[in-house]
């Protein structure tokens, strides 16, 4: 294999089986207790259905932010930015920033449609089947599954790729197997609410880490004169097709932003067709769901902006340094496309430390991501199999057992799906390239479904696949047409999956609204509103109470009043309480969102009020894409060499970005929960240690 004549050894194998065994089973145990404790004392029930999978539909605004910030900031984001920042220079960083941001906007517009039009919602499924009926409810299964599938083996495989090779050439199987199984174990524990605190812990600690190493890399090779001198200095010296005088620090890169285009198509399909996101709009409270994916949208760049110009830029120019892990010669191609760039450059400019706290946020980043996709994965078996097809009659008992069975079977799935990847010689830089045309053609007619009352069965069920069938014709013929054969290393070229995406992506938007325009029809979406959607309870109250005595009950119950920016800025109720509102959610006669001032507990927002959020988010969406888009990128694509400004301007509000970032993504959560996080402490505290 390519990757055996590197020779290059960063890190030995215990460091690997530290961080995968250690830091994992620490994780797990902690979020298992944080689970348990949110039981116990804030009636939290783990074994509710509406729980597990929703979080009870009462997450705050700063925790959802973190929840979506980590489950958008993926591992072979880290890696995939470093490798195309070598390969096409510095505004690769910013075509990936562009590529995350709008996404996220697009869904908080999504998400607020869907609290208005189907408030009692699990999965974006749900919509499609009772709008559009079984055959389309099947195929818009199929599209999300499989997106769900490729995006999570993606993950693990660019993750575990990377594992492997920073921790002693530790076996692909070991990295990949220990890396889902402490996911799995909490996962399942806990459900949503438990992939919430660990995005959020895993958030804090990522941007900790990202702070520290931007800052010391750009410090150890000299600060920005230095820097953009050597990037400077280093244009011409290699071939770069596309890119203006073969520099580095131009606008004008023709790769970089080819690779920006698929880049933001793929990632369209990742967010829309990921019943994931969706369950983060489902799970937040009301108020929060647009205020908490905006924030995210304009902070997630933080990330691969100043990663990208400062450590891609260190490893383009340090490559030829005798520091250089691969020194005397220069990467391989499978390096590069692997995403090795990112630690070879820790390694030459701040040594093993901060390759071993790459390692840590790698791991960190890939399980955040996987937890939400179980998670999401287990919902659609739960409702849009289980409960649709097999068991129309289901309660919480047997819902919560599939949604545990279906925790287990897709993440053994997607490990061994990797794996199989990997033993066939795909790379993170081919599979990136493949994934938008499977999972994109259902993204336009999906938002379509909860936004166009217009668009009929015809257009939802045919569009997308229109969009799969014409996207691989474009994709095998443009690599025919450009080189003369069609074969995995042609398919992976830039051009054929650039069109092939756009094809892909935009064609069965074009498709549904003409099908729809031939074909008239209006939808009601008060049929939305009034379905039965919302799960019976039957856990015995022996769950909901947890030997909790009449003591302990007053002080929660009392804490609780005060604690209006708790941990998930909600509303806590005994489980009596949410009973009994469902029950006359369900009953009532007149079940249209106007009548509804609760939902499960949880305080709606009137008509006029999501009409106001639908208006924001939908100008933020528009605002956000033409300026990452249009007005900054374009009037860059000329024959101009950065400026020394302009270049240290760049990287200067790249890290400011990164360290707001980190105080109102990772440090806001704690101090909003405040009063949870001190409550919870108290009872610990009284219960267990003070009595030991």
């Amino acid at each position: 294999m390519a990757s055996s004549d590197t020779a290059v050894k960063l890190l030995n194998q215990a460091s690997g089986y530290g961080v995968l065994v250690g830091v994992g089973g620490g994780f797990a145990l902690g979020m298992i207790l944080v689970t348990f404790f949110l039981r116990k004392y804030l009636k939290e029930d783990n074994t509710s259905t509406e729980t597990f999978s929703v979080a009870n539909r009462s997450v705050g605004t700063l925790l959802s932010a973190s929840a979506v910030y980590s489950s958008w900031s993926w591992a072979t984001e880290l890696l995939w930015c470093t490798t195309m920042v070598y390969n096409y220079g510095i505004q690769s960083s910013y075509y990936y920033m562009s590529g995350l941001a709008v996404q996220i906007a697009v869904m908080a517009m999504v998400g607020i449609h869907a609290k208005k039009k189907i408030p009692k919602a699990h999965t974006s499924l749900e919509i499609i089947e009772l709008r559009y009926g079984k055959s389309a409810h099947i195929l818009y299964m199929f599209l999300c599954l499989t997106n769900n599938l490729l995006s999570c083996s993606s993950m693990i495989l660019g993750a575990a790729g990377a594992i492997s090779i920073i921790a002693g050439n530790l076996h692909i199987v070991a990295a990949t197997i220990l890396t889902i199984f402490s996911v799995l174990c909490y996962s399942i524990y806990g459900g949503l609410k438990a992939t919430f605190l660990t995005d959020f812990a895993h958030t804090l600690i990522l941007l900790i880490v990202l702070c520290y190493l931007n800052t010391a890399v750009l410090t150890n090779v000299g600060g920005l004169d230095a820097l953009y001198d050597a990037l400077a200095n280093f244009g011409g010296t290699r071939e770069i097709p596309g890119n203006y005088a073969n520099s580095v620090i131009t606008g004008k890169s023709q790769g970089a932003i080819i690779f920006g285009l698929i880049l933001t198509a793929g990632n369209f399909g990742l967010s829309v067709m990921d019943s994931s996101f969706w369950q983060k709009t489902f799970s937040a409270s009301p108020r929060a769901t647009v205020p908490a994916y905006l924030t995210a949208a304009v902070l997630i760049a933080s990330n691969v902006w100043p990663l990208g110009a400062i450590i891609g830029g260190a490893a383009i120019v340090l490559e030829s340094s005798p520091k250089f892990p691969t020194y005397p010669r220069k990467m391989t191609q499978y390096e590069v496309d692997s995403g090795f760039a990112l630690p070879y450059a820790l390694m030459a400019t701040l040594g093993k430390g901060a390759v071993g706290g790459l390692l840590l946020i790698v791991y960190l980043a890939v399980t955040s991501t996987v937890s939400a996709q179980m998670v999401s994965v287990s919902s659609i078996l739960t409702f849009d199999i289980y409960k649709k097809y097999i068991n129309t009659n289901a309660h919480n008992k047997s819902l919560i057992l599939v949604s545990h069975v279906g925790c287990i079977i897709f993440t053994f799935g997607a490990a061994g799906f990797s794996i199989m990847l990997h033993y066939v010689g795909v790379n993170m830089t081919w599979f990136g390239y493949f994934y938008p045309l499977i999972i994109c053609p259902g993204v336009i007619p999906l938002i379509l479904s909860i936004t166009w009352d217009r668009q009929n069965w015809y257009a939802a069920f045919i569009s997308p696949i229109l969009g799969i069938v014409f996207g691989f014709i474009v994709w095998t013929t443009t690599a025919y047409k450009l080189s003369g054969a069609v074969n995995i290393t042609t398919l992976g070229g830039q051009l054929p999956a650039l069109y092939g995406a756009l094809t892909a992506l935009f064609l069965p938007g074009i498709s549904s609204i003409i099908i729809s325009l031939v074909y008239p029809k209006k939808f009601d979406w008060s049929v939305l509103q009034q379905a039965h959607l919302l799960v019976d309870e039957d856990v015995s109250s022996e769950n909901s109470g947890d030997d909790v005595d009449e003591e302990k009950q007053e002080i929660a119950n009392s804490d609780k009043g005060d604690n209006i920016e708790g941990i998930d800025d909600g509303h806590h109720h005994n489980k009596e309480d949410v009973e009994v509102q469902v029950d006359s959610d369900q009953s009532s006669s007149s079940n249209n969102l106007e009548s509804q001032t609760t939902i499960a507990g949880v305080e709606q927002l009137t008509p006029k009020q999501l009409d106001f959020w639908i208006k924001i988010a939908t100008g933020a969406a528009i605002f956000i894409l033409l300026i990452n888009w249009v007005l900054w990128p374009l009037p860059l694509y000329r024959d101009w060499i950065f400026s020394r400004a302009y270049f240290k301007g760049y990287v200067t509000v790249g890290l400011m970005w990164l360290y707001a970032t980190l105080l109102i993504i990772g440090i806001g959560p704690l101090i909003s929960g405040r009063h949870t996080i001190a409550l919870i402490a108290r009872n610990v505290y009284r219960d267990y240690i003070k009595r030991w």
